[in-house]
This record gives structure tokens, sequence and C-alpha cells, in this order.
């Protein structure tokens, strides 16, 4: 077998990655956990962020477990996959040699993911649905060659496996979409049943990343959820149904995000729930401390070791502190053939549909400060106190949304940490931004929200260069301090530079894209004016001066204070040297969010 000196990045296949030579770190103890330990339970839920290894772990869960087909009793696949590979896996070991005579190849396997279950309409996403299902039927098309089979199953098989094969186009007809739901609702209990009846053995199911058809459906420009949910609770309830025929051994579901139990598990056994501070699984997903500098020394990159825990490090599963392994692994393998390479962000999401853009542009409309303010705080390195919530429904961060609900969603889904160990009162919890990457993120949220990609900041930024260019000095105070309120940095504003920072890139955004000259920190008769919009075409200029308050919240102090230098200074000389026809000169006082302008008229033609 080659030398293991590679990383294949973004593999989700345990298979490939063992047979491959890939780097892989050892997640295989659990397997004893999961299928011999008084922690053993008939239904188990792992709740993880994305991109934490919830696929690859079940991948090699299925092919610990999975039955050898065409030759029951036969280990070879998983003595080599496991035990005979050089990689001296815990699961090799002399303590597990009872959970490999039990367990290893014993069940028939049924393995699925809703990864990419999604859809402009509902008939779209149903399309992916009953193409999986499709590929289930493909995969054990080798029962309806089996005399254990009855006429009835084989003929149902058949019709079923040549519907999903042919009407994943189709669906936009009536008729072809209420038979994709039945079939789509059905398919993994009858095929459970059959694979039952033909090795006299229970069988494991496993649905990888369930609530992605939730979260798309939620998020879809026209919602379907009802549609979806329905589908869901459905397969759930036919597959873990309480009542269910002796044919499943264990199930295993794996999600981002919990919906409560009664809306998508109604009908199930109850499922026991194992979140990120549920043990024994805390360190089931994602890399350990011990890991992670276990895999920096065999990669030659122990050097990287405070770099690597600066930006991937900070989460915190119950005990332990975990990276994420995404983007751990991807900087990794860029790292061993370029030793400069320095980390950047590799889980975020930086569109401009994601939960943190979407729930900050929908509390800015609202003039929600509050909700700003405590996002705020954390990208300050600090941490929030909100109360844990359980959906019921799979939340819509299109539209206006409650913090708490936010702030769980965010837990979930590993943009925040727990920030300590200490317990609140009133089921209290405290978290923080766990790293620099998921900092990075919220970066890029901000620039998204106020650059040119927020079409109605981008608009404010247009209104704000007409406002001073023409001398409307009330509007443009009013428009000011309501950007001050909704500006997610607002609480560096013990500074000066602050505004100075604010009003640059508002100005600077708005004056380009209407041909207005931008000028900064310009000389200007005595000195140097902070700002100018010097619109040449129109021999129209508005000189600013900027000032924060010196005492508390006296910003009219502040701007009467700012006009007497632009007087005292003759900033506006050289403009009227040129003769320009309009010459505006204001003074802005700030404190806090607010915004105080004293104008002193037209310059030019001594106008108020």
């Amino acid at each position: 077998m080659k030398s293991r000196s590679s990383f294949l990045t973004g593999c989700e296949d345990f298979a490939e990655l063992i047979t491959s030579g890939a780097f892989y770190v050892d997640k295989t103890a659990y397997l004893k956990t999961l299928f011999m330990s008084d922690s053993e339970a008939m239904n188990l839920w792992f709740m993880r962020p994305r991109r934490f290894g919830k696929t690859l772990n079940l991948s090699m869960i299925k092919e610990f477990c999975r039955l050898n087909y065409l030759n029951p009793g036969d280990k070879s696949y998983q003595e080599k996959l496991f035990v005979d590979n050089g990689r001296n896996l815990e699961v090799a070991g002399d303590e597990y040699r009872e959970l490999r005579e039990k367990v290893m190849g014993a069940y028939p396997v049924i393995s699925v993911s809703f990864k990419t279950v999604e859809g402009v309409t509902f008939a779209d996403a149903l399309a992916h649905l009953l193409y999986k299902v499709g590929m289930l039927y493909d995969e054990f098309k080798f029962l309806i060659k089996s005399p254990k089979q009855n006429e009835f199953d084989i003929k149902n098989f058949n019709d079923r496996f040549e519907f999903s094969l042919t009407m994943t186009d189709k669906l936009d007809e009536e008729r072809n979409l209420k038979r994709a739901i039945a079939i789509i609702k059905t398919t993994i209990p009858r095929i459970g049943e059959m694979l039952y009846k033909e090795y006299g053995r229970p069988v494991l199911v496993m649905i990888d990343e369930y609530d992605v058809p939730l979260q798309k459906a939620v998020t879809a420009k026209e919602p379907y959820y009802d549609e979806m949910l329905d589908v869901i609770r459905v397969i759930s309830g036919n597959t873990f149904k309480k009542d269910n025929l002796p044919w499943l051994y264990k199930g295993i579901v794996s999600g981002c995000l919990r919906i409560a139990h009664q809306s998508v598990f109604t009908d199930a056994n109850n499922f026991t729930t194992y979140g990120v501070n549920r043990k024994p699984y805390t360190g089931f997903f994602g890399f350990t401390e011990k890991e992670t500098l276990k895999l920096l020394s065999d990669t030659g990159l122990s050097d990287k070791e405070e770099k690597v825990r600066k930006w991937y490090d900070g989460y915190r599963f119950g005990d332990k502190q975990v990276y994420c392994p995404w983007s751990l692994v991807s900087y990794c393998a860029k790292a061993r053939y370029d030793p400069n390479a320095e980390p950047e962000a590799y889980w975020v999401n930086t569109s401009g549909n994601d939960p943190i853009t979407l729930f900050t542009k929908n509390s800015m409309e609202a003039h929600n400060a509050g909700n700003i303010d405590r996002l705020q705080q954390l990208m300050d390195g600090g941490s929030v106190d909100f109360s844990l919530r359980e959906f019921t429904t799979y939340p819509d961060v299109r539209n206006d949304m409650d913090f708490d609900v936010f702030m769980t969603m965010m837990l979930h889904t590993g943009y925040v940490t727990y920030a300590d160990k200490s317990p609140l009162p009133n089921d209290i919890i405290r978290v923080r931004i766990p790293n620099r990457e998921v900092k990075e993120c919220f970066a890029a949220k901000q620039k998204y929200l106020y650059g040119t990609g927020n079409s109605k900041w981008f608009r404010h930024a247009l209104e704000l260069v007409d406002f001073l260019l023409e001398n409307r000095a009330e509007e443009a105070q009013s428009l000011i301090s309501s950007m001050l309120k909704q500006f997610l940095s607002v609480r560096n504003s013990g500074s000066e530079l602050y505004y100075h920072g604010f009003m640059t890139g508002l100005l600077g955004m708005g004056a380009s894209s209407q041909g207005v000259d931008f000028l900064e920190e310009h000389e200007s008769g005595d000195g140097y004016s902070d700002i100018i919009l010097d619109d040449y075409r129109k021999k129209t200029v508005c000189i600013l001066e900027l000032k924060r308050a010196a005492r508390g919240d006296d910003s009219l102090k502040a701007a009467e204070d700012a006009a007497l230098q632009i007087k005292r200074k003759a900033y506006a000389d050289p403009y009227l040297k040129k003769r320009y026809r309009r010459v505006y000169a204001m003074g802005l006082g700030f404190a806090r969010k607010s915004c105080e302008i004293v104008s002193l008229g037209d310059l030019a033609t001594g106008e108020a």
C-alpha cells in the first residue's frame, strides 16, 4: 500500500480514504460505543454543524456493518478496510474482537443522504429525492432474482424502480407527483422488509443530513415547507415506527438543526438525541486537540500549530476542544506543498443568502439596534447570553426572527460555540465566536451588508451624497443617524477615527457611483479638510469636517466646532477662486449613535 502522503480533501467515503492511502483521523473506537456498550441506543440522532464529519462517520459505520450480500458470513472486505491495512486503527485491537465477531459485516445496511435535496419548487426537490430512491432500488436489485421474495414484492420493486428511473423530469404532472410521493414515503421500509426476509437479519438504516430538504424548502423563493415536512415525517414514521416489524435493527440520523420530535418523528420510536454536549459522543465529530496535534505531526506541520489553533480551534463540545475538520484538512493540504501558505476561511458561507446576512439585514430594516449591538459584542470578542430554543418548524431567516431563535440556530450550525462550562440561571446559555475563521465570516457579512451588495444600504449612500450636494442638512443628519443605529461596528464609537471610517466608506461608495470626486484628508486652504465631495461637472462642492463630542452626547457643540474650523482654516477658498457656482460647507458632530450637522450654507453666494 502506498504511504499515507496525501489528503483527499472533501472525500466523505471511508473506503476510498483507506484504500487510497490518504490521511484519516481514526474514529473507529466509537463503533463499540454505538453497538456494544452501556450507552447503546436503538435510534440515534446526531446534531452537528455542517462540515464536521457526519457523512464520513456514517460511511465508516456503513462499511463496518454491511453484510456481504452475495456471500453472507464473509468478512474479508471489512478485514482489509479495518484490520489488515497497516494503520493500527482502534477497532483492530484485541479489545474490539467481540465487536468484530458480532457486528462487523453482519447486517444489511440501507444508507441514504438528503444533502443535495433542494429545488426551486416542491416538484424539483422531490425529483432529487426520487433519484435517490432510484439509487437504492439499483443497489438492491439483486433481491428480485431471489426465490425467497414473493411475486407481489418483486413486481412492486420493478414498478417503483422503473418509475424512479423514468419520471424524475415529469413530476410537473399531478398524477406523477402523487405517485412519486407515495414511492418515496415507503421505499426504505419495503426494501428493509425484503432484506430481512432474504437474510433473516435486521437492517441498519442511516439517513444523513435529514434536515437539508426542510431548510431548502423554507428558504426557496416560493417556500414549500409544509409539503416537504409531510414527506420527511412519513419517511421517518414508516421507517422507525413504534409498531415496526422486526426488520429494523437500528436507526442513525444526522443533521444540523434539531426540529422538535413531534414535528418530524411523530410516529417513530423515540430517538436518543446527541447534541454537541451529550456524552459519550462529544469527540466523535470534528478533530479533538489530541487528534489535531497528531495530524500536524504526521504531516510535518507541527510548526503551524499556533496558526491552526487561532483559525480553526475554539469549538467546545462537552469537555473537549474541537477543531473544524474540513477547514483543518483544507489548510494542511495546502500548507504541505506551500510552507508560506496562510490560513483562510474554508468552512463558512460567504453568500448574501446565509443566516447571518439575512438576520442582520432584517434587523437593520426593522431598526432593531439591540440585535445588531449583540452581534457586535460577538465581533468584539465578547459573549452573549440567550435562551436555547427547540424548533417546531425550521426557522425562516428571511423574516424578522426572535434573537433567541436565531442564536440557537447559530449554535447548531457552528457559527458560535459555548463560551464556558458555568451553568447560568433559567436555562440561559452563553456563547462566543469560536475562532478567527468564523470571525472572518462575520466580517465578510459586514462588507456585504454595508456595500453595493445590499441594495437598501447602497441606496442610502446615494441619497446621502445627493443631500450633501444640495445642502439638505436636516435630511442628511437624519439619514446618517439612522444608518449609525444600524451599522454593525457602532460599538467602536469611542474614537473619531471610527466616524471618519464610517463616513469615508459610505460616501466613497456613493460618490464613485455618481461620478463625483471623493477627496479624503485633502489639502485645502490653510489645512486638510476631512472629506470633500466635488461634482466638478456641475461646479458644486461640499466640504465636510467631522468631530466627535468631547463630552457625553453633546454632538451639537462638536458640529459647531467643526463648522468653525472650516471657516478658520479657509477650506473653501480654492473652490471660491475657481468660481464654483455652489460651495457648501458643513460641520458634522458625532456622539455615540447620533449625528448633528451645522451648515454654513452656500459660501459662493452667501445663501443659508
